[in-house]
């Protein structure tokens, strides 16, 4: 009877592993394809499905690396890992691990400041830390320092803002990998939703919606192509709308 007890435990956990696999093969399948599209095009599309709210924008988080002067763009596509910080005042559990040694390859990391703090939440170590784990991409949901060396690592990061202030003496970490609300948006970003961010902002994808967004994206994507292919064949805009969009 024990003999087939581990059989089966073994047997279990082979197609655990196979699921496993099979999951993160069509997760890196649906990144590739995202990739292919702007947050724009993404935007639409969950625009066109109504929900999340604002098409999935996270209003007034803008590319801070690489500079956007020398630069036509950077774009990076991935599951969200979340970090939500609280002020000091606020007592939290002792994290088993430092947010930035818990990042997992492949993941963009989405970081939840409390609002109106003035101290930047991410900088220069943690960057370097992240970057040599294989992460794609930082999103700040507040202010960051140490421009310069986060322009040397070139990983892309977006934030609200920038600070010279560390945060030692006004946040820390409560949380990681849990649903965080995105100030001022009333977005909820949940562990495994995807992220795309390039020149032009940052959007968050709901897990559940991506098949249909990336269904919609091809369709819209395909429309915008002939309208443009009109427009520079001298019709005008209101004629290209009216025979691709209707």
């Amino acid at each position: 009877m024990v003999g087939k007890d581990r059989q089966s435990c073994v047997l279990c956990h082979n197609f655990e592993l196979k699921l496993s696999v099979s999951f993160f093969r069509q997760m890196e399948e649906k990144i590739t394809r995202l990739a292919n599209y702007s947050t724009c095009d993404v935007a639409d599309a969950l625009l066109e499905i109504g929900h999340p709210p604002h098409g999935g924008f996270l209003q007034d988080i803008t590319m801070y690396v690489p500079d956007i002067r020398n630069t036509r763009t950077s774009k990076c596509v991935g599951p969200a890992f979340t970090i939500k910080l609280v002020p000091l005042s606020e007592p939290v559990p002792k994290l088993e691990k430092h947010f930035a040694d818990a990042a997992p390859e492949g993941s963009i990391v989405v970081v939840s400041a409390p609002p109106n703090t003035p101290n930047a939440v991410w900088g220069g170590l943690m960057n370097t830390r992240v970057r040599m784990r294989g992460v794609k991409g930082i999103v700040v949901d507040g202010r960051i320092r140490d421009l310069e060396e986060l322009r040397e690592d070139g990983l892309p990061v977006f934030a609200k803002g920038q600070s010279v202030l560390s945060a030692r003496k006004y946040t820390h970490p409560s949380a990681l990998d849990v649903p965080i609300t995105i100030n001022n948006t009333g977005i909820t970003i949940n562990p495994g939703d995807y992220i795309i961010a390039d020149l032009n902002g940052v959007v968050f994808i709901p897990k559940e919606l991506v098949d249909r967004v990336l269904e919609l994206c091809k369709k819209q994507v395909k429309v915008d192509d002939n309208v443009k292919k009109d427009l520079l064949n001298g019709v005008s805009i209101a004629e290209a709308f009216k025979r691709h969009r209707g």
